[in-house]
């Protein structure tokens, strides 16, 4: 698929996922409905018309690019047995959570107490899965889509349920940034369906937010977990490789 192609699509897709229809865009850039459905139908847009509907999404060409690299030909679904070889070792999981998150290798290194031979070790595991790319001076290169997810009721799902949900919701979540919305009433199945398909919406949202932050340094972000609540955590078998601080 041509990159023009792809930046198109990446450019539908952040529509869709702020809500903002053919009208409205057309409201915005002071066009006819008809002459944005044209555009995107054709599959050919000038470059000064794209820039345009950034400022509407509020985003750079730029984050295009790299949601539109993100996307190809990038792992989507690990099978259950390589799942399960994630959670047989706390180093690996750990790891993997890392890479998954666009950690570099000294940074993993020099949060956690990795010998670099043990970070290596499981990088190339990693690597051996087609879940990153090990280049050399242990560069690393993720090959997970911006769309990544675990196996539904997978062994990283029943390890979520065993060993992390509870750790996880047992908190007071009064913490600054933190919250935990539990709702009760009674609705029907079409409407908490319709509720369904705004929560992915949010779901999306953290993504977008999760690869706008890794603009930041390392040490300006935190581990952070979402289950419709939210606060700053991290799974204790985790925090146990932490190095002390200096």
């Amino acid at each position: 698929m041509a990159r023009s192609v792809r930046l198109l699509a990446v450019l539908k897709q952040q529509l869709k996922t702020q809500g903002i229809t053919y009208k409205k865009l057309a409201q915005e850039l002071e066009l006819s409905e008809s002459a944005i459905k044209q555009m995107f139908g054709a599959d050919n847009m000038s470059l000064k018309r794209m820039d345009a509907i950034c400022e509407v999404l509020k985003l750079d060409i730029s984050d295009l690019v790299m949601i539109s690299d993100e996307l190809e030909n990038k792992i989507e679904l690990l099978t259950a047995e390589q799942e399960a070889i994630l959670v047989s070792e706390a180093k690996l999981l750990l790891v993997a959570y890392c890479v998954v998150n666009h950690w570099t290798f000294d940074e993993i290194t020099t949060r956690y107490d990795l010998t670099e031979p043990e970070c290596i070790t499981q990088l190339v595991k990693l690597d051996k899965m087609n879940l990153i790319e090990l280049l050399p001076g242990n560069r690393i290169k993720p090959l997970i889509a911006p769309n990544f997810a675990w196996q539904p009721d997978g062994p990283i799902e029943h390890f979520f349920r065993n060993e992390v949900q509870g750790a996880f919701l047992n908190h007071s979540f009064m913490d600054d940034g933190c919250l935990r919305l539990v709702k009760n009433g009674d609705i029907s199945v079409a409407a908490r369906k319709q509720l369904v398909e705004r929560l992915k919406v949010i779901g999306q949202a953290f993504d977008d937010t999760n690869r706008e932050e890794r603009k930041l340094k390392q040490d300006d972000r935190f581990g952070t977990t979402m289950v419709l609540a939210i606060r700053n955590w991290q799974f204790q078998a985790f925090t146990a490789l932490e190095r002390d601080p200096q």
